[in-house]
């Protein structure tokens, strides 16, 4: 509570009064006996009890905040390995079919290969087709599509359970927004401000006004969830099932983005309905319109994060999605992983640099596991990590900065 002076002298004097009634230095006049006057909180021990308790909560929530970002390379690095996976398996089941349909027409298959390589009774009764008519090629396709069903299965098995390990990091985070929130909720304006002003050189407490902030936002209460493309779906043998992905996710290693970084890309995934033109965002520094990839990804701010995802359609973005769809906007299609999105421009941009200080707006960023837009004064833009939406960070919230530039 804050005291006017007015208030303060008020006090001062009850006291003097009370004192004097006691010891009977009124005189003549009646003796006096005054209530004793309850104690004020001190503004100081309000002050310094919130920001012990924010500092605390502030410490708290660095840690879960690294430990997300983890999080979400990790599902994105098996995201993109499962994605691998389904592409490969899509590749052999293909070849499984032209060679055992062109064997057929050879008529050179063998009942005994047949009969040993089927699954299941369905299975055998699938290829009864193709009896007598299978070689030792196809036997070893056969086994290369199942060895690569079960890698994809055991892919899949690994990645539902990194959503969960990260689901409890999420809950964790907003429980921790939640007791930001009351403590900051249950002072005055004035310590508030004071609090502000002082967290400009604390860095848990800055992280404790944050977590309070951040509560407001929601994204802590969207279930965490993997690209649907990502399920489980391991295909058949019977070479019919032709289908891939291209939704691959972000891989991380210590020093450099990975996984992907080849630049060959595949096509993009339609989208069920043409989004609406997004309108010119409103900015603090540089240019960004509707013809710029950061000016389409400004649009998608408070956006949930999502592993794998790269469209509305699906809900959200991870890092590498949401440059992918802004690059897409424009015509350009770029690799699915920040490992690729990193080499790509290495190879490609017009202007490439190491160094922050040589950042333009608009430029796109990398970090180990992680790539955004910067946007000036130190800040990026991008989908950060799970739990959190679309939205700006300080650039040196995400570790080494390895680079970045324009096409």
């Amino acid at each position: 509570m804050t005291f006017q002076p007015r208030t303060r002298r008020a006090v001062r004097c009850l006291s003097a009064l009370t004192l004097a009634g006691v010891l009977g230095l009124s005189g003549a006049a009646p003796y006096i006996t005054l209530q004793p006057v309850s104690a004020f909180a001190d503004p100081q021990s309000e002050l310094d009890a919130a920001k012990a308790k924010l500092a605390e909560i502030g410490a708290e929530y660095q840690a879960l905040q690294t430990e997300l970002q983890q999080a979400g390379a990790q599902l994105e690095e098996t995201a993109s390995q499962i994605a691998d996976t389904q592409t490969e398996l899509a590749s052999a089941q293909a070849l499984l079919s032209e060679n055992v349909s062109s064997d057929y027409k050879k008529g050179s298959v063998s009942l005994i290969d047949i009969l040993l390589s089927s699954q299941d009774f369905t299975d055998l009764i699938s290829r009864v087709f193709y009896v007598s008519k299978v070689n030792d090629a196809q036997t070893n396709a056969i086994e290369s599509v199942k060895e690569l069903q079960v890698q994809l299965q055991q892919q899949q098995t690994e990645q539902q359970q990194a959503l969960s390990d990260t689901q409890a990091k999420v809950d964790a985070q907003a429980e921790n927004q939640a007791r930001a929130a009351a403590v900051v909720d249950s002072l005055s304006a004035e310590v508030q401000a004071q609090i502000e002003a002082e967290a400009q050189e604390d860095e848990n407490l800055a992280a404790g006004m944050q977590s309070a902030q951040d509560a407001s936002n929601g994204a802590s209460q969207v279930p965490v969830t993997g690209n649907q493309n990502t399920s489980n779906n391991s295909g058949s043998t019977s070479g019919n099932n032709n289908q891939s992905t291209n939704n691959q996710g972000d891989n991380q290693n210590q020093n450099q983005p990975s996984g992907g970084g080849q630049n060959t890309t595949p096509a993009p995934a339609p989208e069920p309905e043409p989004e609406p033109e997004p309108e010119t965002p409103s900015t603090g520094s540089g240019t960004a319109t509707v013809s710029t990839p950061v000016g389409y990804a400004l649009q998608m701010a408070g956006q949930p994060y999502v592993s794998g995802g790269e469209s509305l359609a699906e809900g959200g973005f991870d890092c590498s999605g949401l440059v992918y769809y802004a690059y897409q906007k424009i015509g350009i299609t770029l690799p699915r992983t920040s490992g690729g999105q990193y080499t790509y421009f290495r190879n490609n941009a017009g202007r490439f640099t190491t160094s922050v200080s040589q950042l333009q707006y608009g430029d796109v960023v990398f970090f180990p596991g992680h790539v955004a837009f910067y946007v000036g004064n130190g800040q990026v833009f991008g989908a950060t990590r799970p739990g959190q939406v679309a939205g700006y960070g300080n650039i040196g919230w995400y570790g080494t900065f390895l680079g970045g530039g324009q096409l």
